[in-house]
């Protein structure tokens, strides 16, 4: 009998605590209270005490997405959104676009300026015959004016980031250096891997216009009309 009540006792317990813990829930991720997040569910009308983890996972997702954009709204050195233009040779250039979602995007094939997809140049000028696709192909990262851009590479039997990372200064990214990263969600080098020089410029071009588009797999690209200065 008395092994019965201390059952019913602690069952008792369990369903209080349970119920409890429910009532006073808090959400976390990474290990850790968001209460910046809480604090969005709270703005939007949202009350966090009645959704599932499925419609947390939903707002989260979204709350992480407005605050990457705040995040680079802020970000007085980086253009996203917008097209910057690296030289390949004296008559072929390449497109890239940096996002406020966090990826960019390069063009996916040779831009001769030839007359056929770009213009021949004339008085300093280049136009976009044909929009141009600018496709996904990694994601960045902003601390300043310091850019961290990295590609995900994969075979069968192994799987890395390739990183080059430069520095941004009067509209103009200056990649410096290049290394193998990590294939975890945080933005960091492989153990003992070797960095090694690069030495490549891009610069941002105000008369390109950009236009973001999302693919049938969910994947960022843009289109790209316009013209540009030619490289002086």
């Amino acid at each position: 009998m008395k092994k019965i009540k201390i059952k019913s006792f602690i069952l008792s317990l369990f369903i209080f605590v349970f119920f409890n813990s429910c009532k006073t829930r808090i959400i976390k991720y990474d290990g850790k209270s968001d209460i910046a997040f809480k604090e969005y569910l709270k703005v939007s009308n949202i009350e966090y005490k009645e959704l599932n983890d499925s419609i947390y996972s939903k707002y989260y997702s979204k709350y992480l997405k407005d605050e990457l954009k705040q995040k680079f709204d802020k970000n007085p050195y980086l253009k996203t959104n917008q097209v910057y233009v690296h030289y390949r040779t004296n008559d072929s250039v390449e497109f890239s676009v940096y996002s406020d979602e966090g990826v960019f995007c390069f063009s996916t094939f040779d831009l001769d300026m030839d007359g056929k997809i770009l213009s021949i140049p004339k008085n300093g000028i280049v136009k976009v015959l044909h929009p141009v696709p600018v496709e996904f192909f990694g994601d960045f990262e902003l601390i300043n004016d310091f850019i961290r851009t990295r590609k995900r590479s994969k075979t069968p039997f192994n799987e890395w980031y390739d990183y080059v990372n430069g520095s941004i200064k009067n509209d103009t990214i200056h990649f410096t250096e290049k290394y193998v990263g990590t294939n975890d969600h945080k933005f960091r080098k492989k153990w003992l891997a070797k960095t090694r020089k690069e030495n490549f410029i891009t610069v941002y071009q105000p008369n390109l216009i950009a236009v973001k588009h999302v693919d049938k797999y969910g994947l960022i690209y843009f289109t790209v009309t316009g013209e540009f200065n030619v490289k002086q």
